[in-house]
């Protein structure tokens, strides 16, 4: 039965968990005694019945709290969730591959070794540097002010334009080719650039330039244009924008008139009297 001075410990078997469960506790037999019982978690539990009669001849908390420790929590355990969390990086996955990796990294630490601003600045500046670069040029965007969960709300919507926005040449740079991972035989044609690093994407914004095409006004042969609308450049490989439209295009009506029925033998169509031209 459970009991109404402490909470049940049901799991998981973490760090973060067991410490906030230890947390409830102050001292002595008696308190030993209950936290023993109110072990459900199954591992933590037959550790509990093997050792009961030792446990409760501890003369303190702090001692029962490090007999817990040494057994369910490996040395070291803060220093490496510490590593996975500060060395998480977008790199080349999908946003919404990294945020969720970000997240439980974090709860393996708990929210008072990660703070809520550590955390907007992990996921912020370890983006991928084209998305970190849109964010930054939001006119109006606060980092202090704007919450963790709108912050992944933004950062999902900038990179999903960010996706339809570039070259498809390059795009597979930017979102992993699943069927690339699941099989070995599978042929990816490299693409013809690279991804564009802040400092040129600063440069060609600054000069008024196109990420798509990456000119500015001063080349040669340059039509104002933006990346929707860009007219691309075969020499380097860059198809035209999804939006061009190329200049002098005829347009073109095309109607279908009907259809005539020859024999096997015959030459030439047949018409009936009344399917000339009586003016004729």
């Amino acid at each position: 039965m459970a009991s109404k001075i402490v909470t049940l410990f049901a799991g998981p078997l973490m760090p973060t968990a067991i410490e906030a469960w230890l947390g409830q506790y102050l001292s002595i037999e008696t308190k030993i005694r209950l936290a023993g019982t109110n072990m459900q978690e199954s591992t933590m539990a037959a550790w509990w019945n093997a050792g009961c009669t030792e446990y409760l001849r501890l003369t303190s908390w702090e001692s029962f709290e490090k007999q817990i420790r040494n057994c369910f929590m490996p040395k070291g355990y803060k220093m490496v969730a510490l590593r996975t969390f500060f060395l998480c990086t977008q790199n080349q996955q999908p946003f919404l591959d990294y945020a969720p990796s970000l997240a439980d990294a974090r709860t393996a630490l708990g929210p008072t070794i990660i703070t809520s601003n550590i955390y907007k600045y992990q996921l912020l500046f370890h983006s991928h540097p084209m998305l970190l670069l849109c964010i930054m040029a939001i006119p109006e965007f606060d980092l202090e002010d704007i919450t963790f969960d709108n912050l992944v709300a933004l950062m999902s919507m900038q990179w999903e334009s960010l996706i339809m926005e570039i070259p498809a040449a390059t795009r597979s740079t930017l979102r992993p080719n699943p069927a690339h991972a699941s099989s070995t035989t599978t042929s990816i044609t490299p693409p013809h650039r690279s991804p564009l690093s802040i400092t040129e994407c600063e440069r060609l914004s600054t000069a008024g330039g196109c990420w798509r095409c990456q000119k500015v006004p001063t080349d040669v042969g340059w039509t104002t244009h933006v990346s929707r609308t860009c007219p691309g450049d075969p020499t380097q490989g860059v198809s035209p924008g999804p939006d061009f439209v190329a200049p002098g295009t005829p347009i073109v009506k095309t109607e279908h008139m009907g259809t005539v029925l020859l024999d096997a033998d015959d030459s030439s169509p047949t018409y009936r009297d009344d399917d000339t031209d009586s003016d004729a």
